[in-house]
């Protein structure tokens, strides 16, 4: 990793935990949210920086939907659902996978891979993505699975309010 990419990816990732101290210790409700939309504004450069464009691109999607959720004002808590226990271990866990993902950054080297399917062509995409993006296009998935499952709670409790 060049010294470019490492003060890039290092910055993102201050950036990342800023951002999430922000959600998991501001008061309000609309400063958790702004405090998301840089928590999501440091993982895209996390992922820029892993050269996973696709996957940054997402992510920033991904996290300022979030984030116009949690400041929204239908928005409720889930400190009644979730145990401090839990939560406790999902940080934990959350913070492994950080330290993780910086041994891997600093360790590893960026993957290359060549573009052969001229204007477009979902073949060469698919090979793209696979040989460069691999590992953040599984991350982006379990994201979006674990989005939908949470959406689907959501909905099937608040059918059963009605």
């Amino acid at each position: 990793m060049d010294s470019l990419h490492a003060i890039g990816f290092y910055v993102s990732s201050g950036v990342l935990l800023a951002g999430a101290l922000g959600v998991a210790l501001l008061p309000g409700r609309g400063q958790r949210g702004a405090a998301l939309g840089v928590a999501g504004l440091g993982l895209a450069g996390v992922f820029l920086f892993l050269s996973a464009g696709f996957a940054a691109g997402i992510a920033l999607l991904c996290y300022a939907g979030a984030a116009f959720l949690v400041a929204a004002p239908q928005y409720r808590s889930v400190e009644n659902v979730a145990s401090a226990t839990w939560r406790q271990l999902g940080a934990i866990g959350a913070a492994g996978l950080l330290a993780l993902l910086a041994y891997s950054a600093f360790r590893g080297d960026f993957a290359s891979a060549t573009f052969y399917g001229g204007a477009f062509g979902v073949a060469a995409l698919g090979r793209l993505m696979f040989a460069h993006d691999a590992l953040a296009v599984e991350a982006v998935a379990l994201l979006g699975l674990v989005a939908l499952g949470g959406a689907t709670a959501a909905w099937r409790a608040r059918e059963r309010g009605r």
